[in-house]
C-alpha cells in the first residue's frame, strides 16, 4: 500500500475580510487596523442580517471575525451560519466559560479571543496574518490512526495549511521525497514497522531541524518518550490527549521559528535594496557551481554588468532615482535570469550573472538581447523619465576557477567602457 497523501490547498487569493460586531466603535476600529496594518478589504456587518445579505451577494470571504452575541443572533447563531458557508470564523467573546469553549471549538472555527483589553484586537489581526502564511504551508502528518489523522487535519485545515497524510514512517519517508516542500512533520511513537524513534532519526538524515520541525507524540505520557523523541532531533513533543489551544500553539510556535531561520538566512544573503544575491552568496555558490559545471561538463559564463554614467543619474535627478534604476535593473535580471543562473549586485552599480549552461555565441546573443532591452527601457520618475544604459563583460573559459572567470569578464566590462559604453565584450 503506497503513502496515503491527501488533503490539497488551493490558495485563497481573497482579501476580505468580513467583520460581524455590534459594538459599531470595536468594529471601526477593527476594521481600520485590517485595512491599514494589512491591506485587506474589511466589510463590516453589525447583525446576522445584515451579514447574511452581505454573505448571499458576495461569499468570498477570507475569513470573518464573528461577535459572538449579536442583537438578533444572541446564542452565536452567526457562526452556525458562516461555517456552513465554508468561510474560517475566528470568534470574539466578552464572556467565557468552559461550556462556553467547547461549544465553539466544536465549530471547527480558527480561534476564539476574549474582547478584554487592546490587545485582544491585535492577536485578531496576528490571527488573519497567520492563517493567510499557512496557505503555502504543507505539513505531513504519520500515524497509523485514520481516525486521529482526520481529527488533526480538521484541526489543521481550519487554519488553511495543506496537509499530507502517512500510516507508516516508511510512507513518511516516502511522501518528504516526493514533497521536498513540507515544512512540518507531526508523527506518532507507536507506529508498525517502524516506530517514531527510529523515523524522526531517518528524517533527519536528510533535512536538519531548521529545515524541517518535527513534533512527536505519544499517548504513554513519559517524560521518556519525550526526551527521546527530543534526542532523536523533534523540535517538540506533544502528549495524547491534547486540546486544541496546545496543539495550535505548538505548530505556530514550530513553523514561526523555521520562518524566523529561514528570514535570517536571507538577510545574509541578499542585498538589502534590489533583494539580488549579495557578493558574499555570489562567490560561495558560484565555488559550487563551477565544481557542479566540472562534473556534468556543462558550460558556464560569468557576465560582469555595470551601468553606463551612473553618477550623472545620481546628480541630475538625486540618489533615490538612482535607487530606483539599480532596483528596475535588478528585477529585469530575476526576470531574465534568475530561474536558472546565480544573479547578485556585486556593490554599487556592478552586478554579475553566473549563467549555468551558457557559452559562446548563445551566450553573447542573450546578453546582447538584455542589454537592448535596457537600452529601450525608461523609468518615470516624477514628472521626469530616466533612461539608462549598460556595459557587459563575458568570459566563457572552461577549465578555470571563479576568481580567473570573474577578472576576466572584468577587464573585458572595462573594454566596454573605453570603447564607448552600452555594449557587450566577449573576445579580445
Amino acid at each position: 500500500m503506497g503513502p496515503a497523501v491527501v488533503g490539497k490547498s488551493h490558495k485563497d487569493t481573497s482579501r476580505k475580510i468580513l467583520v460581524v460586531e455590534d459594538s459599531r466603535s470595536v468594529s471601526g476600529f477593527l476594521c481600520r487596523q485590517i485595512e491599514e496594518s494589512l491591506q485587506f478589504e474589511a466589510v463590516p456587518a453589525y447583525s446576522l442580517a445584515e451579514a447574511q445579505a452581505i454573505v448571499e451577494e458576495d461569499p468570498a470571504f477570507f475569513v470573518a471575525v464573528l461577535d459572538l452575541n449579536l442583537p438578533d443572533a444572541p446564542d452565536g447563531e452567526i457562526v452556525d451560519y458562516i461555517r456552513q458557508k465554508g468561510i474560517p470564523a475566528v470568534i470574539l467573546t466578552a464572556t467565557f466559560d468552559e461550556k462556553l469553549r467547547e461549544e465553539i471549538l466544536g465549530k471547527h472555527v480558527v480561534d476564539y479571543v476574549l474582547k478584554d483589553s487592546q490587545h485582544s484586537l491585535d492577536v485578531v489581526k496576528e490571527l488573519i496574518q497567520r492563517i493567510y502564511r499557512n496557505q503555502d504551508i504543507a505539513i505531513l502528518l504519520v500515524d497509523p490512526s485514520r481516525e486521529f489523522r482526520s481529527y488533526c487535519r480538521t484541526l489543521l485545515e481550519a487554519h488553511k495549511y495543506t496537509v499530507m497524510e502517512a500510516e507508516t514512517g516508511a510512507q513518511g519517508l516516502d511522501v518528504l521525497s516526493a514533497h521536498p516542500g513540507i515544512l512540518l512533520v507531526i508523527t506518532d511513537f507507536n507506529m508498525p514497522g517502524m516506530d517514531g524513534f527510529e523515523f524522526v532519526s531517518r528524517v533527519r538524515e536528510r533535512f536538519g531541524k531548521n529545515d524541517v520541525g518535527i513534533i512527536g507524540l505519544s499517548a504513554q505520557g513519559s517524560g521518556l518518550v519525550s526526551a527521546k523523541f527530543l534526542k532523536k532531533g523533534a523540535n517538540d513533543f506533544l502528549s495524547k490527549p491534547f486540546v486544541s489551544e496546545e496543539f495550535y500553539a505548538r505548530v505556530t510556535q514550530n513553523i514561526e521559528l523555521i520562518e524566523f531561520i529561514r528570514r535570517l538566512r536571507e538577510i545574509a544573503i541578499r542585498d538589502p535594496l534590489t533583494r539580488l544575491y549579495n557578493r558574499r552568496y555570489y562567490f560561495d555558490a558560484g565555488e559550487k557551481l563551477l565544481e557542479e559545471s566540472g562534473e556534468t561538463d556543462t558550460p558556464v559564463t560569468v557576465a560582469m554588468i555595470d551601468i553606463d554614467w551612473f553618477k550623472e543619474v545620481n546628480d541630475r535627478f538625486g540618489h533615490d532615482a538612482g535607487d530606483e534604476v539599480l532596483v528596475q535593473l535588478a528585477e529585469r535580471l530575476m526576470r531574465t535570469f534568475g530561474k536558472s543562473h546565480i544573479v547578485s549586485r556585486i556593490g554599487g552599480e556592478e552586478f554579475s550573472v553566473l549563467a549555468y549552461g551558457l557559452h559562446g555565441t548563445r551566450a553573447v546573443r542573450i546578453f546582447e538581447d538584455f542589454r537592448r532591452l535596457i537600452e529601450n527601457m525608461s523609468i518615470p520618475y516624477g514628472s521626469e523619465t530616466v533612461r539608462f544604459t549598460i556595459s557587459i563583460g563575458l568570459c566563457c573559459e572552461e577549465n578555470q576557477p571563479l576568481a580567473h572567470l570573474i577578472r576576466e569578464a572584468d577587464r573585458k566590462l572595462y573594454r566596454a567602457k573605453q570603447s564607448g559604453r552600452n555594449r557587450v565584450v566577449y573576445e579580445d
